[in-house]
């Protein structure tokens, strides 16, 4: 049942980067858009900085036409580290007014998201040497909190004055500690789904810190991506999804198992050795004796990880990792965030990690909701996420927030 160290060392993270060395030049080098669910407009705006190639990012807005003034605010949503803007676009059914993209778009909000540059990068591509991916060295989570500012102007630009809602899941949630702690002025609140880079938890901060020794020796060795993490989920849910009663191909399982109970176990048994950021941890809670999950919708599930990406930057984890470890890089400013802050948590996810962040927002309005039986996504993968997630947000927005103004 144990799978390889690096295997599930990289993927705990996705569903969970050194600064910049110089100011570069941002520029939208592209627009698209499209007509979803009836009467929502998507833009996808393509960003390139600089001028390597692979330094370029997505910016997807999605909004119910309708005049401006009328809008009840404006969210900007962050993606976990395996997958874009996308993750916010999958509905329960295909439907995209069940997602969270659509539920707050359909509700009058102005829904904007970041991709990462990893985004559309092909698998192989690297590795082959079709594309030249040394740029990777540098993609952290400064480089994150510096796209986000960029997607910020350009919010300003639609709506002088507003402060948006900044927001997401795992990495994104994340990524958004890192945002508010950089520019804690720019937004009225924040939504922070399942991810921290501060806990206060000795065992998790020793565990952490041998993950961020790891990952800058693979940076110091040349090791900026990895090309197989995601690829290989994205294998392991498509065979439990077209054929869940055969036996898994895969490595690191026992004989007999089926690709379901494969899935399974990779999403819900705690692994063997220190492979996950916490003690417990695992992505959904669920019996590989029985081989299933408890709360998760296993076809949500399965769109989700289709959409995801192929490649992840080894100084992004890094710095997860390391904040995690102790370092304060990008949580040494939160005192000085006045806005609303509502949080998710699992306690098999990050736990309570993510109430010592709570504890250094000493100036901001924090909400909690916290399920000890949920592991790092079960919150957003339930059977009952609309009632869980999405109306407790919108519930949020409106009372604590002001409906985002």
């Amino acid at each position: 049942m144990k799978l390889t160290l690096k295997f599930l060392a990289l993927f705990v993270l996705l569903l969970c980067g050194a600064p910049l060395t110089r100011a570069e030049t941002y520029q939208i080098v592209g627009t698209q858009s499209s007509t979803v669910a009836g009467d929502l407009t998507r833009t996808v705006t393509t960003v390139q900085v600089g001028s390597n190639p692979l330094d370029r990012f997505l910016i997807t807005r999605v909004v119910k036409n309708m005049p401006s003034n009328a809008l009840k605010g404006t969210l900007l949503m962050l993606p976990p580290l395996g997958s874009g803007f996308q993750n916010y676009e999958v509905g329960d059914d295909g439907d995209y007014n069940n997602s969270f993209a659509g539920f707050f778009a359909r509700r009058n909000f102005d829904v904007w998201g970041y991709s990462q540059r990893v985004q559309g990068l092909t698998a192989g591509s690297c590795e082959s040497g079709a594309l030249d991916c040394a740029a990777m060295a540098g993609w952290g989570l400064q480089t994150i909190v510096s796209d986000v500012a960029f997607i910020r102007q350009q919010i300003e630009l639609a709506h002088p004055g507003e402060k948006p809602v900044v927001g997401g899941l795992s990495l994104g949630s994340i990524a958004s500690i890192a945002t508010i702690n950089a520019h804690p002025n720019d937004y009225s609140g924040a939504i922070l789904l399942e991810g921290t880079l501060y806990d206060e938890n000795a065992e998790v901060r020793a565990i952490n810190a041998n993950f961020c020794a790891a990952f800058e020796n693979l940076l110091a060795n040349g090791v900026y991506y990895d090309g197989q993490g995601t690829p290989g989920f994205k294998l392991l849910s498509h065979l439990a999804e077209v054929d869940p009663n055969g036996l898994t191909p895969l490595p690191g399982f026992p004989p007999g198992f089926t690709n379901h109970r494969a899935w399974v176990a990779a999403m819900s048994a705690p692994p063997l050795s220190p492979t996950t950021p916490r003690p417990g941890y695992n992505f959904l809670a669920g019996s590989v004796a029985e081989d299933k999950f408890f709360y998760a919708s296993e076809p949500l599930v399965h769109a989700n990880i289709r959409g995801f990406v192929d490649y992840v930057a080894t100084r992004t984890i890094r710095d997860v990792s390391c904040g995690l470890a102790g370092e304060r890089t990008f949580s040494d400013n939160l005192h000085n965030f006045g806005g609303a802050v509502i949080m998710f948590a699992g306690g098999h996810g990050f736990g309570t990690g993510m109430t010592d962040t709570a504890g250094l927002l000493s100036a901001a309005q924090v909400t909690v909701n916290y399920r000890e039986e949920y592991g790092h996504v079960d919150h957003v993968f339930s059977t009952r996420h609309l009632h869980e997630v999405e109306h407790p947000i919108l519930s949020w927005l409106l009372h604590e927030v002001g409906g985002g103004q």
